[in-house]
C-alpha cells in the first residue's frame, strides 16, 4: 500500500512539475527558452512516475507491518516541498533552500543535528556558486548571495 501511495505522490508530482515548466518559454530547439531543459526533464519524469505507477498497481501488494504514513516524515516532507516554492518568493534563495534541506535532513533523521546543519550549509553554497556562477542562473537574490557572488568574482 505505501508504495502505492508513492508512486501516485510522484505522478502528481510530475504532472505539476510539467504544468509549471510549460509556463515557461520553452522555445525550440534551435533557440531554446528558459523552459526548455526544465519542461525536458518533467517529460521523462512523467513517463518514468507513470511507467512506476503501472507497475506497482499491476502486482500485488504484500501485508505491511511496522511503518505507519501517519508519521510525521511523509506529511513534513510533503509540507516541505509545497511551502519551498512559497519560500523562494518571500526569502532569498540561500536562505530558504537551506531551511528547507535541514528540515528535511531532520525528518529524515539524517546523522546529528550538526551533521545536518553542516551539510546543509554546504550543499546550498554549492549549488549557489554552481548554478548562479558558474552557469549563471538567475536565483532569487539577497545581500548575503550578491556578497559571494561579488566575492568570488563572478558579479
Amino acid at each position: 500500500m505505501k508504495e502505492r501511495i508513492v508512486s501516485l505522490g510522484i505522478l502528481v508530482f510530475a504532472l505539476v512539475y510539467l504544468a509549471g515548466s510549460l509556463a515557461l518559454k520553452v522555445g525550440t530547439l534551435a533557440q531554446p527558452g528558459a523552459g526548455q531543459f526544465p519542461a525536458m526533464v518533467a517529460f521523462f519524469l512523467l513517463a518514468i512516475a507513470a511507467f512506476h505507477a503501472w507497475r506497482t498497481f499491476r502486482e500485488t501488494s504484500p501485508k505491511e507491518e511496522g511503518h505507519s504514513w501517519t508519521q510525521l516524515a511523509p506529511a513534513g516532507i510533503a509540507a516541505a516541498l509545497i511551502f519551498y516554492p512559497i519560500l523562494l518568493k518571500t526569502l532569498s534563495f540561500l536562505v530558504s533552500t537551506f531551511i528547507v534541506l535541514y528540515v528535511l535532513f531532520r525528518l529524515l533523521r539524517f546523522k546529528t543535528t550538526l551533521i545536518s546543519f553542516l551539510t546543509a550549509l554546504f550543499t546550498t553554497l554549492l549549488a549557489f556558486i554552481l548554478f548562479a556562477g558558474l552557469l549563471g542562473v538567475t536565483l532569487p537574490n539577497g545581500f548575503m548571495e550578491g556578497f559571494i557572488l561579488k566575492t568570488l568574482g563572478f558579479d
